[in-house]
């Protein structure tokens, strides 16, 4: 059914994406419905999904009330007598619900739909964005978290680190231990995680700076066609081992300022003469490519650090500027899809309600993309397709006659 004529696909088909064989197979491998009578799989998927659409700001009491909704219970045809569910319920089936199931759904869906639009590739290879982003809770109430904050003022957060490959995300984890604070650590982490499910596939990973660890680039390098762009800091330590001619100096609107094979310094631990461990600086017996150059009207100089060789620096350039990409997608989930705000204070349901929410993100991305909108009208419109679909099930259900509305705990217009 669609309300927008002008569009190309609507909600009633993009819904049908998921077929119910999926929910079937992955229920089965996963045993989510295992000693489970009411809060099964497939109906947490839809009340989670129904939440994230429609609700800002959702906690576990909200759940509970959308739950008893006549609206959702309409629209997913729940006809089970249970009328309520608990808010302590549900944070509990979401503190031991197997989280497999929502990300073998999240794979799933991924695996069907990646291929559907072309992301803009440069020199024949896909860039995958790699990066981080934080989530606080101000009542300090999370059960699990980094912490965050003076002293005085201490309060626990999230670290989510995602992939994306410039239409949706495509590898993600949650971070809870405090080893994790460092991107040196979380960031080639999932590069290293996602490249061996895909080794065959010509990419590039992208990332910033938080990425500095010279053992890491080692290790990423070590691996046979895994390429990658990071960014250094400016002032990093290295030392040049061959430099390449820079005929061509202007670039990107600014100016190219060095292109050269390096070795990175590191910090390697030593006994001294006393029997006691000594920090100091050595070199990487491997050798990376650096570029530096300086945007025009910049105020500093970028540079960047590669493994790739046969690639012009302007090319190079060009791919990590789209590393930005990253960043849109990230504020798109934070102030469309209620990322920023926790539904479940534990880490188990942080995890669900991750890959739901990336689940969502790639339904509202298909439906901008085939209906050439925006984001927050696609998911504007979603919601009034939603309220739609609502109102031809009563009408089918009813036979147009009002006072059946009563029992179907519906208001009547």
């Amino acid at each position: 059914m669609a309300i927008f004529t002008q569009h190309k696909l609507a909600l009633s088909e993009l819904l049908r994406l998921i077929p119910d064989d999926i929910f079937k197979e992955i229920s089965q491998a996963t045993q989510v419905d295992y000693y489970t009578k009411v809060l099964y799989g497939k109906l947490m998927f839809n009340l989670l999904f129904y939440a994230i659409l429609t609700v800002d700001k959702l906690g576990q009491r909200g759940l509970a009330d959308l739950y008893a909704s006549p609206h959702f219970r309409t629209l997913f045809y729940i006809e089970t007598r249970k009328q309520h569910i608990s808010h302590s319920s549900l944070s509990d089936r979401l503190s031991v619900m197997n989280v497999n199931y929502f990300k073998q759904i999240y794979d799933s869906v991924y695996q069907r739909y990646s291929n559907l639009y072309p992301t803009g590739k440069i020199a024949g290879m896909e860039l995958q964005r790699v990066d981080s982003t934080l989530v606080s809770e101000a009542s300090n109430k999370l059960r699990e978290g980094m912490t965050c904050g003076n002293e005085y003022k201490k309060k626990k957060m999230v670290k989510y680190t995602i992939n994306f490959d410039g239409m949706y995300g495509s590898c993600a984890r949650v971070h809870t231990d405090e080893s994790y604070a460092s991107e040196s650590l979380a960031l080639p982490e999932n590069v290293l995680s996602h490249f061996k499910q895909n080794e065959h596939h010509a990419r590039v990973y992208i990332f910033d700076r938080g990425q500095s660890s010279a053992d890491s680039f080692r290790r990423m390098k070590a691996k046979k066609g895994l390429l990658f762009v990071g960014r250094l800091m400016e002032n990093r330590k290295l030392e040049v081992v061959k430099s390449f001619d820079l005929t061509f100096k202007k670039f990107l609107g600014g100016e190219l300022k060095q292109d050269a094979l390096v070795r990175l310094y590191k910090k390697a631990s030593t006994i001294g003469r006393n029997g006691k461990p000594v920090q100091r600086q050595v070199l990487t017996e491997e050798v990376f490519r650096v570029i530096r150059f300086r945007p025009e009207n910049g105020k500093e100089d970028i540079l960047l650090i590669t493994n790739i060789l046969n690639l012009q620096a302007e090319t190079i350039a060009q791919m990590y500027r789209r590393r930005w990409d990253i960043e849109v997608f990230f504020r798109f989930l934070k102030q469309e899809l209620n990322f920023s705000h926790f539904l479940s204070l534990n880490t188990n349901g942080i995890q669900i309600v991750l890959y739901m929410t990336l689940i969502v993100a790639m339904l509202i991305m298909i439906y901008k993309q085939e209906n050439q909108i925006g984001y927050r009208t696609a998911k504007r419109r979603i919601e009034i397709e939603l309220q739609a679909i609502i109102m031809a099930i009563v009408v089918i259900q009813t036979g147009g006659d009002l006072k059946k509305m009563e029992k179907l705990n519906l208001p009547a217009p």
